[in-house]
């Protein structure tokens, strides 16, 4: 009989864990598993189905902690009804759940911890805790590894050997230049109206206060490079008053039409392909940065913030740079110096920034660590 894995995310919307939730899916069906997902469905509903995975709508996108007891009941159900053998959950509020019903049903339960999440108060860092709380506890990388340790160390029920370092995975394939004919970067350089001179800097990602589009265009601002545009891509949905804030912005620093805001790409390769590089000046620290491994795997220069796990996916100086946190001047002189190397300088990078995510940041990697380590969790159900 074909072993179950029910995954819980609250919603199938667009973001980097619904497509790693998807990979892993994928990577279930693969090795002769039952893949199943339980959540709202969203933007990414279509995708699941289409790759024959089993969803299941459950009212998991709540912090209402009267439907998260609910959940309980509802998890539970499923579980029982579909033969679960071991349930993977990604985010707090249905981990919450799941937790109490995975413990109710002697069921494994495992977690992804995904980000270093803010835990100011008490309260936070036990709503928090949840996370590291996992018969089996994924850190995507050594930051958010040693991150949890700093956290939980000092708990009676913290136990370390639980924890597994699984770098998060990029699809090379999909992010492969060679695969991307001049065609289609050209025609999404018309349709986004940006002249062939205009050298491009790509921000990809959700509008956010924490993802430093504000910091990009203080630094174009205080740029030597004057025909150089920044495209921001991504959803603005729930944060249009920043996007408009944005956008005043950079008309009061006389930058009028030279920064853009796009909806999501549907194909972020062409536009990773159409950028001369791609800038990340993330204010806080990111858990992986799935968009650095991504523009690497592009052979596309990249600027990022320097904290977070960032020191962990780029190479300073050979697969791109970090720069300090909130420092628009230093970001532009980064942005200058890249701006200012060869096609030769730029190329070699390139070509070692692709061979540093097939090494160290591939979709396989990370599906077959996963994979393994659902198989070590049902040999043990087994004994």
């Amino acid at each position: 009989m074909k072993p179950t894995i029910l995954q819980v995310i609250p919603a199938l919307e667009s973001g980097g864990v619904e497509i790693e939730t998807l990979e892993i899916a994928n990577a279930i069906i693969s090795a002769g598993g039952r893949a199943l997902i339980a959540s709202r469905p969203g933007k990414m509903t279509s995708d699941a189905l289409a790759n024959g995975i089993d969803l299941r709508n459950l009212p998991l996108n709540t912090k209402n902690p009267f439907q998260m007891v609910k959940n309980i009941r509802l998890l539970k159900e499923l579980i029982l009804k579909e033969k679960v053998d071991i349930v993977h959950v990604r985010s707090r509020a249905p981990a919450w759940s799941v937790y109490k019903a995975t413990r109710d049903l002697n069921v494994p339960f495992v977690t992804t911890y995904h980000a270093a999440y803010s835990s100011k108060t008490i309260l936070k860092r036990v709503y928090n805790s949840v996370m590291a709380r996992g018969d089996r506890v994924i850190a995507i990388s050594q930051f958010i590894l040693d991150h949890l340790t700093q956290q939980y160390a000092n708990n009676s029920w913290f136990d370390p050997s639980k924890i597994h370092l699984i770098q998060r995975g990029t699809d090379s394939h999909y992010f492969d230049p060679s695969t991307i004919s001049r065609e289609r970067v050209q025609q999404l350089r018309k349709s986004w109206g940006i002249s062939p001179d205009t050298r491009i800097l790509l921000l990809p990602g959700r509008i956010s206060r924490t993802k430093g589009q504000d910091l990009l265009i203080k630094a174009l601002s205080l740029m030597k490079h004057s025909n150089v545009t920044i495209v921001l891509v991504g959803s603005a949905q729930g944060h249009e008053s920043y996007r408009n804030d944005l956008l005043l912005l950079a008309s009061s620093l006389g930058l009028e039409g030279r920064v853009q805001w796009k909806p999501p790409c549907s194909d972020i390769a062409v536009a990773y392909q159409l950028a001369d590089m791609i800038v990340c000046p993330s204010l806080v620290p990111e858990g992986f940065g799935r968009l650095m491994a991504e523009a690497q795997a592009m052979k596309k220069p990249i600027i990022a913030s320097d904290h977070g796990a960032a020191k962990e996916v780029i190479e300073e100086g050979v697969t791109g740079w970090l720069t300090p946190p909130g420092d628009a001047k230093a970001l532009a002189q980064a942005i200058n110096y890249a701006l200012d190397l060869s096609q030769k300088r730029l190329n070699e990078m390139g070509t070692k920034g692709r061979a540093r995510v097939q090494a160290y940041f591939s979709k396989e990697a990370m599906s077959s660590k996963t994979i393994a380590l659902y198989k070590e969790l049902l040999d043990k159900k087994k004994e």
